[in-house]
């Protein structure tokens, strides 16, 4: 039998910011030439909050 790892299931989270915020997170997404969810992922795991290792990378880059 084959063993298949299953990927974790994203969840879609909206909240509303304020503008001066949202544009932090673009500058800092385009500073670090990350896309923006990566810089949330970041600020929530530095902030204490669980965010798996493997889910705070750039899913545009892929390893050939």
């Amino acid at each position: 039998m084959v063993s298949v790892k299953t990927l974790p299931v994203d969840e879609n989270l909206q909240v509303q910011v304020p503008t001066e915020t949202k544009q932090a997170l673009e500058r800092r997404a385009v500073d670090d030439r990350v896309p923006m969810r990566v810089v949330v992922l970041r600020a929530l795991s530095t902030y204490g909050i669980a965010v798996p290792q493997e889910a705070i990378r750039d899913r545009r880059k892929t390893s050939a």
